[in-house]
């Protein structure tokens, strides 16, 4: 797994963002594995060819084939790191959906809430109906003998 170079902006040049660094970083990786990729297998191509050859050619064209489908693997994980890396950016970098998500659950809660309070609300209303009954029950009962 590859990582990034450190960030330096030339005096020469004018800053970039940051992000398009690592967006041309990111290309610039894609561009190289992907062009591996097509070298490789353009080599296993032409080496495919099987024209009046000897042994000892063969078993060196054999020799190169693995080698390049080595090498074409490698380009593959890099391609599978490379996404990986972009997805867990996706995830840990993405303001708009963490933003939307946090607003979403403050809401909810919001509305939790006030419906907790109205509901407290009402209890507390027919508490105190039930508790004015109740004393002036007991107080009539007082006075009567």
């Amino acid at each position: 797994m590859t990582t990034l170079p450190q960030f330096t902006s030339s005096a020469t040049s004018a800053p970039r963002p940051v992000l398009l660094q690592i967006e041309d970083q990111y290309n610039k990786r894609i561009d190289d594995d992907i062009a591996k990729l097509v070298d490789c297998f353009t080599d296993v191509v032409k080496v495919g060819e099987n024209k009046d050859k000897d042994k000892f050619k063969v078993a060196q064209e054999g020799y190169q084939i693995e080698s390049q489908a080595a090498q074409i693997v490698r380009s593959c994980e890099s391609l599978l790191s490379l996404i990986g890396e972009l997805k867990q950016n996706l995830l840990l970098n993405d303001t708009k959906t963490l933003t939307a998500l946090r607003q979403k659950k403050s809401e909810q809660l919001v509305e939790n809430t006030t419906a907790i309070k109205e509901r407290l609300s009402l209890m507390r209303k027919e508490l105190a109906d039930t508790v004015h009954d109740l004393e002036s029950v007991y107080y009539r009962s007082l006075s009567d003998p």
